[in-house]
């Protein structure tokens, strides 16, 4: 019969079965059975929400009464002190633990060890020391003073709950123990590692009477976490044995410190490479931009897992080959063997944005809302992000409205979107809502703002929110601040006066700052300002490409071929290159991109003949200034 039952009872699936099975269990005198109650209380947190599951399994076990057993009671304290929580939100469920201890005690059950390390994991949720003093207390006086697995709890949550760095109780507590074990130790000395102490927790790891190998572990683990890849190695070097997670730490060291030689050897040693160590590997060659090499081991993996596809999304996409990312998405969902999870659909969306794709913009939000993926806050940034990029800045609105939780970013965004659609008024409003709930602003919030009145042409109401950020929430501005108003006063045609803002500046004035007066001087023909500022832009970058080329370009424009000559030879002199130009253009469902000089793209060929056609013909037509102009390029 109880078996039966216990089948129902993990097969549950709406509260009111829930209530139902509960009543068969009532009227059959089973309520406080030993091996039904704590599946009937697991069955409540599984198919309840928020504050009704603790409500329905707080009443199950009082309806047990005094027959109902420690096991039972410490699965809602289990449940209530478990990370992530199972009420309204973590530290509400962590505090609802000690209330579920309380019941327990009043009700006449008499906790065990397993009681005292749920507690212990609410402290450390709570992260506040006077509550663990307060369960040390119950420890002792229940009796469990010398269970070595309870003090092993103690041990790390005094130190996750004392100021940071402070070993001083934990290793109280280790001192005072009657048994240790090797877990004790590895504790202890992990405690050590993490407080920055090394010296003090290789003294430890040296005394310990045994090791195993999560032992060595603990200590490779914790210096390769700051960087120490000497110390590591030695530590690995004297590893009497090793699993595929002391592999793994050395090559996830080396990937991080830049250092892919010394990953890569490790990993043609290892003997048993899991799906960790190949994806470590992928991830460090994506990390120093060898994309070429991490595809070859990508494609050789054995076994792939989503965070090996995802490792290769992310890794085409903080390269710039957001085109390739989209690919490797869709080979990843034409396999069907993992769903995407978060991480894979931000950086896709984030693809997307920076291509511009209409098509993949909608490609991508259709199975969004096809799979009812939950929208996080960093996915519906992106997806805002996307969408207003794309030219869609209602979906972007539609998304933000939806979002449950928004972010400093979220707010951002959506004010970028709005200003890089040309709706500089709706921005401008978005961020006036934003001061209006309270949320916490940045620097970065006024930067979008003050860009947005720059471009929308509203010389007023930049002033008015650069000074708001000054006065009134004591922000001192950045270059990028700086660069906004000098391109508001630019655009407004207050040519002179961006030159005093400029040269009021407590900060010594970027290159980027004359740069942008410079273009606003060209739009409004000051050629005498023009002169002066492109001589302030060579001044402070004599060596950059792309500045000498607008200069050169200001001059052409105004007809000194002389200049123009003069930057060009310059260039030639000194040895500066310009960076190759590049273009992106969707034909069908393929978004192709083209370099200057471009050697890689796969239909080079029938490019270059169609270039070369066209240059034919622009040569028969009549030549203007500017064609000349165009020759000296070449």
């Amino acid at each position: 019969m109880e078996q039966e039952l216990l089948k129902i009872l993990r097969g549950l699936k709406s509260p009111r079965h829930l209530l139902q099975t509960h009543a068969q269990l009532l009227a059959r005198g089973l309520s406080a059975s030993p091996r039904l109650l704590p599946a009937l209380v697991s069955a409540a947190f599984s198919i309840s929400s928020s504050s009704p599951r603790q409500a329905a399994a707080a009443a199950i076990l009082h309806a047990a009464g005094a027959g109902a057993s420690t096991v039972a009671h410490n699965t809602l304290i289990e449940r209530l002190a478990g990370r992530g929580g199972g009420g309204g939100g973590r530290d509400c469920s962590a505090a609802d633990a000690f209330a579920a201890y309380a019941a327990m005690r009043a009700a006449g059950v008499s906790p065990n060890g397993f009681t005292f390390t749920f507690l212990l994991r609410a402290c450390e949720s709570l992260r506040r020391l006077p509550l663990c003093r307060c369960v040390h207390g119950q420890v002792l006086r229940s009796g469990f003073g010398s269970d070595v697995v309870v003090q092993n709890a103690l041990l790390n949550v005094y130190y996750k709950c004392s100021d940071r760095g402070d070993v001083g109780v934990a290793r109280k507590v280790f001192d005072e123990m009657a048994d240790r074990d090797v877990v004790s130790w590895n504790s202890i000395v992990g405690v050590y590692m993490s407080s920055g102490d090394a010296t003090g927790a290789m003294e430890l790891f040296e005394a310990m009477p045994e090791r195993n190998v999560v032992s060595w572990n603990t200590v490779v683990a914790a210096f390769t976490r700051v960087g120490d890849m000497v110390s590591a190695r030695a530590v690995f070097d004297r590893m009497p044995i090793r699993d595929a997670i002391s592999w793994n730490l050395m090559i996830s060291g080396y990937a991080a410190s830049g250092n892919v030689e010394s990953a890569r050897s490790l990993f043609d040693l290892m003997d048993r490479k899991d799906v960790v160590s190949w994806t470590a590997m992928v991830s460090a060659y994506a990390k120093i931009g060898d994309l070429d090499s991490a595809r070859v081991l990508f494609d050789q993996m054995p076994d792939k897992n989503l965070v090996s596809w995802n490792a290769m999304i992310t890794g085409y996409n903080h390269n710039s080959r957001y085109d390739e990312a989209l690919r490797t998405f869709q080979q990843m969902m034409l396999e069907g063997r993992f769903m995407p999870d978060e991480a894979t659909l931000v950086s896709v969306v984030s693809a997307c944005a920076q291509l511009g794709s209409v098509e993949y913009c909608n490609w991508i939000s259709s199975y969004i809302s096809k799979n009812n993926s939950h929208i996080t806050v960093a996915l519906g940034n992106a997806l805002i992000d996307m969408s207003a990029k794309c030219g869609d800045v209602g979906r972007a609105r539609l998304v933000f409205n939806k979002m449950k939780t928004r972010c400093v970013i979220t707010w951002t965004t959506m004010i970028s979107g709005f200003a890089y659609n040309g709706q500089f008024r709706e921005a401008l409003l978005i961020y006036h809502d934003m001061c209006r709930e309270g949320v916490t602003l940045d620097d970065t919030v006024f930067v979008a703002a003050l860009a947005a009145c720059a471009h929308g042409g509203l010389l007023q109401e930049g002033w008015s929110i650069f000074k708001q950020m000054v006065e009134h929430y004591g922000i001192v501005p950045r270059m990028e601040h700086y660069g906004c108003i000098v391109d508001l006063l630019g655009r407004a045609g207050k040519l002179q006066e961006a030159v005093r803002f400029i040269e009021s500046m407590p900060l010594k004035p970027a290159v980027v700052i004359w740069v942008t007066l410079l273009s606003s001087c060209i739009t409004h023909g000051d050629a005498e300002l023009t002169e002066y500022v492109s001589a302030r832009v060579v001044e402070i970058e004599p060596f950059n490409s792309s500045y000498q080329v607008l200069v050169s370009n200001c001059s052409a424009l105004e007809g000194r071929w002389g200049s123009v000559m003069d930057a060009r030879r310059i260039m030639r002199d000194r040895g500066v290159e310009k960076t190759p130009g590049s273009s992106l253009i969707q034909v069908g469902n393929e978004v192709h991109e083209f370099l200057a000089k471009d050697t890689r793209h796969k239909k080079r060929k029938e490019v270059y003949e169609t270039l070369d056609g066209l240059i034919a013909l622009i040569r028969h037509t009549e030549h203007t200034p500017w064609i000349s102009y165009c020759s000296t390029l070449e």
